[in-house]
Parts: C-alpha cells; structure tokens; sequence
C-alpha cells in the first residue's frame, strides 16, 4: 500500500450513528459512500418519508491508510475498520466494485437485494443493456430469475435482476 494513495476502506459505526458519523466526515471533508434509501413509516397520527441506511452500521470511507486511522485516533469520529481475514490488514474494497456498487445504489436500492451469505458462483458477467449498463458481476439465477451479484469480499454480496438478453459473459465459470 503507498502511503498517499487513496483507497476505499469498509467501516463499522456504532448502533444508529450512520448519519453522525456521515455528518462528521462530510465536516472534515472526508469521501464516504453511506447507502441510504427513504421509506413511508407510519407514525401516531401520520405517514412520513424518512431516510434510512441500506446496510445498517457500515459506511464506505475513501483515504489514504494513515487519514483513515487519523479519523479514528486524532478526529473522534467513532468508526471501527474491517479488516481482511487471510492479510489481517484493513480492508479495502477497489474502485471498480465500489463504482458499480454506488451506481446501482443510485438507480434503485429498492431493488437490490443484499445476501452475506454465497450465492450460486456462475459466470463472470457484465450488463451491455439498461440502466445497469457497464456493471459487472457474476451471473446468478433463482426462481427462473437472473441476477447480477456484485461481491465485497467479506462485507456484502447485493444482487440486482437484470434480463438474460442484457448480459454478455466476460469468461466462464469456474468449474
């Protein structure tokens, strides 16, 4: 890792402080992605539109290693890094899955679904058609439904349906 490069690093926050710790990042002009998505709750008396965190307790932070732990250690901003199981070292996510992953964030979470857990490893997959054009993935199918799976290693795995005839094989599955 080279000391000024700038990564994307996964992040824990504590119970119900997504949006403070979102707060306090944008006030120290730090680059994070905090998936959100606004929903109808019924209240008492009245329907209201209020804006939740997709993944709850997780916020993507993009610094150099050193800013990262800086938030942390100097800043006060209570944010706990995941770390990558085999290197024990901080887990970073690279551009392209973030890229893809903040993309189909923007056109509709409601249509995403999140699995930590491993889904049907196909082929290396990537849209050519749609909305979702230039994502790539790996091909999974459920209930005579195709999906795009888009894996962060050891955080989260989100599929997204997507037509067969919008998908074009990169190379084939593993065997």
């Amino acid at each position: 890792m080279c000391d000024n490069q700038e990564f994307w690093f996964v992040a824990r926050t504590r119970d119900k402080q997504e949006f403070m710790i979102r707060d306090s990042l944008q006030k120290a002009g730090v680059t994070y992605f905090l998936p959100t998505q606004f929903v109808l709750r019924e209240l008492k008396y009245r329907r209201k539109t209020v804006e939740v965190p997709v993944i709850r307790n997780l916020i993507f932070v993009r610094a150099t290693k050193q800013d990262a732990c800086d938030l942390h250690n100097k800043q006060g901003i209570p944010l706990f890094y995941l770390k990558d199981l085999q290197t024990r070292t901080m887990l970073v996510v690279s551009d392209r899955q973030m890229e893809d992953f903040i993309r189909i964030m923007d056109l509709d979470p409601k249509k995403i679904s999140f699995d930590n857990e491993q889904l049907t490893i196909g082929s290396k997959v990537r849209v050519v058609k749609g909305n979702f054009r230039g994502i790539e993935g790996e091909l999974a199918s459920e209930a005579n439904h195709t999906y795009v799976v888009i894996r962060i290693k050891g955080v989260l795995t989100a599929s997204v349906k997507v037509a067969r005839s919008y998908l074009k094989v990169i190379n084939p599955a593993p065997k």
